[in-house]
């Protein structure tokens, strides 16, 4: 048996993070994971999948360089030397964490944890004891139960195609369904997305959100919604979709069936019964310390808990563990300023309430839309498509959601974020003074 005083389970960025900073201060630390470690995002997540972002991003720019002056012949996309660039970002990540953890004097503990009681872990039959642990197992892609699912492949599989399909179904239609959609439509695939909803991007803003359908519809991207999956087949060299839609039994073709219906937490193998850790349909039940409603020595960070799945996220979730580990429970955690984006081309991003979510929630709100793409420092950059929406409180000018779809809409939605958080109100940004001509510049216009 082997004694600590904090074990991490789970080595992406929650669990590395909380076990950094309590050891860095002193205590004897260890991190479980069965492997490779690194986490998610840096190995198969939001890293590589920017690197093909920006790759068919720039090869649309290529194709629309006569705007700008510039002649250029067709360009051409080579997908395997695309890849081999993304595994140049990805291949260093898992030796490079272990060098870290051991130059910290974190043991590395590696296989497969199980609760056995409150306070011990076993781990492939050794027996590991903590005054206190942290939950940062991450997320899994979530199970789809259908005749032929073997056929349907996750986001890891798609990041390694060397090839571009030609027919591209993807299940779902969030974050990974958009942005995978439109990287595969400028390479060249037909991309069809099936989801069972009524709505893109569930959460987001639909007024925004409508804005990116019409422009990944341009793209040629066809979105069947209240569809029904019901199989996969193999049909020769092919696979066929089966889904039902309005009643009537439909079939898509496809060279590569994507799983983009969202992740669930990865904790079905802890054995949480026994650790007296009660969960619920998005994972571990939490306090706002991040503790275990039903045992306060187990903390859950980062998609473990399911409260809001993003890697910088389960980063900061991991600082509010480690500090509350350290001075017992002081900083309580806060989600409501963290921005988020949706690296389409060009990007969606959105932080805070949505113009519903504020009315559900009895504020007397104050909505401005913007359509910015005939504003001068747009046209300049050569951005079809601009939108805004900044929702305020009426009487305060306190803001309570930001989103917006345009160019560096993932940079921008930070100084909102930043205002949330520190009480930044309306009129505050809109009275500063901004470099020019910056899209930057832009803001004390979307009031």
């Amino acid at each position: 048996m082997r004694d600590y005083d904090f074990v991490a389970i789970g080595g992406g960025n929650a669990g590395l993070t909380a076990a950094s900073r309590i050891a860095g201060a002193g205590h004897r630390t260890a991190l479980v994971d069965r492997g490779p470690i690194g986490g998610l995002c840096s190995l198969n997540g939001c890293n590589p999948k920017k690197v093909l972002v920006r790759s068919t991003e720039l090869l649309d720019e290529i194709r629309h360089a006569e705007k700008f002056g510039i002649v250029v012949s067709e360009p051409r996309i080579d997908w395997s030397r695309v890849i081999d660039r993304k595994e140049s970002f990805t291949s260093t990540v898992t030796a490079a964490s272990v060098a870290s953890l051991e130059e910290q004097g974190i043991d590395l503990i590696q296989g497969s944890p199980r609760f056995v009681s409150t306070d011990e872990l076993d781990v492939d039959g050794e027996i590991i004891r903590a005054k206190s642990f942290v939950i940062a197992t991450g997320s899994t892609p979530r199970e789809l139960k259908v005749e032929g699912r073997e056929f349907i492949k996750t986001t890891n599989d798609i990041l390694a195609l060397r090839d571009v399909p030609g027919d591209l179904v993807i299940i779902g239609a969030g974050v990974v369904a958009m942005e995978f959609g439109q990287v595969f439509a400028r390479a060249g695939s037909r991309v069809r997305i099936l989801t069972p909803g009524r709505q893109v991007l569930s959460g987001e803003d639909e007024d925004i959100v409508a804005r990116l359908i019409e422009f990944s519809n341009a793209l040629g991207i066809e979105i069947s919604f209240q569809a029904r999956l019901k199989a996969v087949r193999r049909d020769g060299e092919t696979l066929a979709v089966e889904y039902e839609q309005g009643g009537r039994d439909q079939t898509a073709r496809a060279d590569f069936v994507l799983n983009a219906a969202g992740r669930v937490a990865s904790i079905g193998d802890l054995a949480l019964d026994k650790a007296e850790v009660d969960t619920d349909r998005r994972g571990v039940v939490v306090n706002e310390f991040l503790r275990s409603q039903s045992n306060p020595q187990i903390f859950a960070a980062g998609d473990a808990h399911g409260r809001m799945q993003l890697s910088p996220v389960a980063s900061y979730e991991g600082r509010v563990v480690a500090r509350n580990f350290l001075e017992n429970d002081a900083e309580r955690v806060r989600h409501d300023w963290i921005p988020r984006a949706v690296y389409t081309v060009p990007p969606l991003a959105s932080v805070g309430l949505t113009e519903s979510e504020a009315r559900t929630r009895g504020f007397d709100v104050r909505v401005i839309k913007n359509d910015m793409s005939t504003w001068k420092v747009y046209q300049i950059v050569g951005e079809d498509v601009a939108h805004s929406k900044i929702v305020t409180e009426a009487a305060s000018g306190v803001i309570l959601g930001a989103h917006l779809y345009g160019q560096s809409a993932g940079e921008i939605i930070n100084i909102f974020g930043l205002a949330m958080k520190f009480g930044i109100l309306a009129d505050d940004l809109k009275n500063f003074v901004y470099a020019y001509p910056t899209l930057s510049s832009a803001l004390p216009y979307v009031f």
